[in-house]
């Protein structure tokens, strides 16, 4: 394994939508040998009363450690009926109103997040999700985010887009990973953007991009011998809907790529390309921090 993932923090918040991250981190527990943990922030002053927890305590005046243990078997008997038990490792808690700033602080003890892009009120695909988009700018750790239309089955087809930087490079080893431990397909992908005179010369430039794919295959996934497709297309617009395209025909169980590209700066850790691919598609994406 090119990256130790084997501690892997799934966030919920007692929702269907939430639930549908946790068949995905358990596919990628035994893909990395790790084990899964739930997630759940509250907060005693805005949660009425625990509605969604059953918690008779749940208020106030109750007691906090009282209240703790019972969300936390509560999440435990909430991943239990997604996943297998012997992938569950201890539920995780956290008073905190701010959910998005509770995952990234929890993360830190964490080696990959997995989430779902909706929430309890399932409005998050509208603006990818306010908890999910804070956590991707403001995580440091490799996150999984699962679409909740997107149709997952174990990993038989993986997309990598790449532009040639250094940073988006960043996502092979993890495609890799998946790949050799599940034998999936790793789709490397190009778009090759702007206007050309003639079909001469995109079939040039073509040719030339499709030679370094090859060339970045063989430096950077040297454990893939086989299952290895190389594309490049022409996005005439914009590299993301031409990867958004792609994906539609492809139908793809996962994109792994790096949060930020070639015009990626430090204030800015997650890029439009990768903001607008999560906003887009029904996918699941795992988005890498080139630093990570």
């Amino acid at each position: 394994m090119n990256k130790a993932l084997n501690k892997i923090l799934v966030p919920v918040d007692f929702s269907d939508f939430s639930r549908k991250a946790l068949p995905v981190a358990q596919e990628l527990a035994r893909v990395y040998k790790g084990r899964i943990s739930p997630f759940h922030a509250y907060d005693l002053y805005s949660d009425m009363e625990g509605f969604h927890y059953d918690v008779d305590s749940f208020h106030a005046d109750g007691d906090p450690a009282t209240i703790d243990q019972a969300i936390k078997k509560k999440l435990r008997q909430f991943a239990s009926d997604a996943v297998e038990g012997d992938v569950l490792d201890e539920s995780v808690t956290a008073q905190d109103n701010n959910t998005a700033q509770a995952i990234v602080e929890a993360s830190g003890r964490f080696d990959m997040v997995v989430m779902s892009s909706h929430g309890r009120t399932g409005f998050m695909r509208i603006l990818m999700g306010s908890v999910a988009e804070k956590v991707l700018r403001l995580g440091n750790r490799p996150i999984v985010i699962v679409e909740d239309a997107s149709a997952f089955t174990p990993f038989r087809k993986i997309l990598v887009p790449t532009d040639f930087s250094s940073n988006s490079l960043a996502a092979l080893p993890y495609a890799q990973d998946i790949a050799l431990a599940t034998g999936a397909e790793v789709h490397l992908f190009h778009a090759l953007c702007g206007d050309f005179n003639n079909p001469e010369q995109f079939e040039q430039q073509k040719q030339e991009r499709l030679a370094k794919l090859h060339e970045i295959a063989e430096q950077h996934l040297p454990g893939m011998t086989v299952n290895l497709k190389y594309f490049v297309v022409h996005g005439a617009d914009s590299a993301h809907n031409a990867i958004r395209k792609h994906v539609i025909e492809q139908h793809y169980n996962l994109i792994v790529m790096a949060a930020i590209g070639r015009t990626g700066l430090n204030h800015q850790p997650i890029g439009s390309t990768t903001a607008t691919l999560i906003r887009a598609v029904h996918t699941t994406f795992m988005v890498i921090r080139p630093d990570a």
